[in-house]
């Protein structure tokens, strides 16, 4: 990526997080210029993904339902701001001081419609045309990735390459999810079933309240 690129991704963030409100479930913006750049409140307790594997056999499921819910009602807030964040996936959300979520990394997304440079994974890639863009419904299919590597500690298919799953997922044959919490709200969102991420959060939380 150029100076040029890299200072326009920037600079493309630093409208989105304007955009936003301040929330729990994203990071306070203390400063912009550019050059310095976009300076964000520091998380302490790294990504999600790496939690994950750091942690996996100390956590509960109420810890794995909580952060499900975080993950939906942040990707809830960004789309109700008509924003489209367009590579949602565990390392894109920061784990605050009390292990809540927040989301991150707006410089690849949409808003309003714009031009965004961000591309899914193959493992959070709803498939379509190349020329397709990205929407609530995809973001919506990532985060159903999101929530099965949050409730098994794996990505989809890990097992396979980004190759193998493509293909799979082209079929509409995705991991076995019986069994696994969230599991049938996970194959709605792989299938497009689920359309928008107030709907998952809602789920979710029917599932925390139980605990």
């Amino acid at each position: 990526m150029t100076r040029k690129q890299s200072l326009r991704d920037i600079e493309h963030e630093y409208k989105i997080y304007q955009r936003l409100p301040p929330h729990d479930r994203l990071l306070k913006m203390m400063g912009y210029s550019k050059e310095d750049g976009l300076i964000l409140e520091y998380m302490p307790n790294g990504n999600l993904r790496e939690y994950l594997q750091d942690k996996a056999a100390d956590l509960s499921l109420h810890q794995r339902l909580q952060w499900a819910c975080d993950a939906a009602e942040a990707l809830h807030l960004v789309h109700s701001h008509n924003v489209i964040h367009c590579d949602v996936k565990p390392e894109n959300f920061l784990l605050d001081h009390s292990l809540r979520l927040r989301i991150i990394d707006f410089s690849g997304s949409s808003i309003d419609g714009s031009y965004f440079s961000a591309v899914e994974g193959a493992r959070f890639c709803l498939p379509r045309a190349w020329e397709a863009p990205s929407t609530v419904v995809t973001d919506v299919f990532a985060l159903g990735s999101t929530i099965y590597e949050i409730m098994t500690g794996t990505q989809p298919y890990a097992e396979h390459t980004d190759e193998e799953v493509e293909v799979l997922f082209k079929k509409g044959i995705f991991p076995e999810v019986d069994g696994i919490p969230c599991g049938e709200l996970i194959r709605r969102c792989w299938h497009s079933q689920v359309h928008s991420a107030a709907e998952v959060h809602v789920s979710i939380m029917t599932e925390l309240q139980k605990i």
